[in-house]
């Protein structure tokens, strides 16, 4: 019997769910246009050499794209910076952690509405990735479809809580910057970061989180319960379990 519970990582696209395995390969659930649900083994290095062949073009103009986007606002940035820690160093440094609590922010809004317009399935797949992963955490096995309905669609571990995370540690540290006492000072940046990461564990930082996903219906949830239950499946081979 298995007495770990693993987790699996696991990324959301537009048609799915993929499912990774610390032992080299990655299971995808997919759903085509009829309604019918695929899962399949691949390994990573294969899986990532054919994904990365066929998209290598689309990669490569996301990349220009992203660059141009933010190239304009960090040059000014960095201007800024550098203008004010030659006029005064705490004016500099505070500008800094505000400035970038701001442009972290701002990307993030930009991304998220240009994906939401050009594909929302992604956000559904999101949605059921994190209620099907809680949903496991919880029962400790694969959740029924009226089960898994009942869990958040939002997780802790989602990664846009580093964006959260980042903007409010940011934010703080920019009011520590008002302590003269250095010590002090030294103390706010501690605390500012600990209550950031207390309130992450506490699910008070999942409120990005409103825009990154949309509630799934039963098409999505279901492509995440097949592909749950295939990965634990190729999970299980060779380890002598019934």
């Amino acid at each position: 019997m298995r007495t770990k519970l693993e987790i699996p990582i696991a990324t959301s696209m537009y048609n799915g769910i993929r499912f990774y395995s610390k032992k080299g390969y990655v299971v995808t659930s997919t759903v085509d246009e009829q309604g019918i649900i695929n899962t399949k083994r691949s390994e990573i290095k294969k899986y990532e050499k054919g994904k990365n062949k066929h998209n290598k073009i689309e990669n490569m103009k996301k990349s220009i794209i992203l660059i141009l986007k933010g190239l304009p606002s960090k040059i000014i940035f960095i201007i800024l910076f550098i203008w004010l820690m030659n006029k005064n160093p705490i004016l500099g440094i505070r500008f800094l952690f505000i400035g970038y609590a701001f442009i972290a922010l701002s990307i993030f809004a930009i991304d998220n509405f240009i994906e939401r317009k050009r594909e929302k399935n992604v956000f559904k797949f999101h949605s059921a990735k994190h209620m099907l992963i809680n949903a496991y955490r919880k029962l400790k096995r694969v959740p029924s479809l009226e089960e898994i309905r009942e869990y958040s669609r939002f997780d802790n571990d989602c990664s846009t809580n580093l964006v959260t995370q980042t903007a409010i540690s940011f934010v703080l540290m920019f009011f520590v910057t008002f302590i003269s006492n250095s010590f002090y000072s030294l103390i706010g940046i501690i605390v500012s970061n600990t209550i950031v990461l207390i309130l992450l564990q506490c699910s008070f930082l999942n409120f990005l989180q409103k825009w990154t996903t949309i509630v799934p219906t039963d098409r999505e949830l279901s492509v995440a319960i097949a592909g749950l239950n295939a990965w634990i499946e190729n999970e299980k081979k060779g380890e002598g379990e019934v």
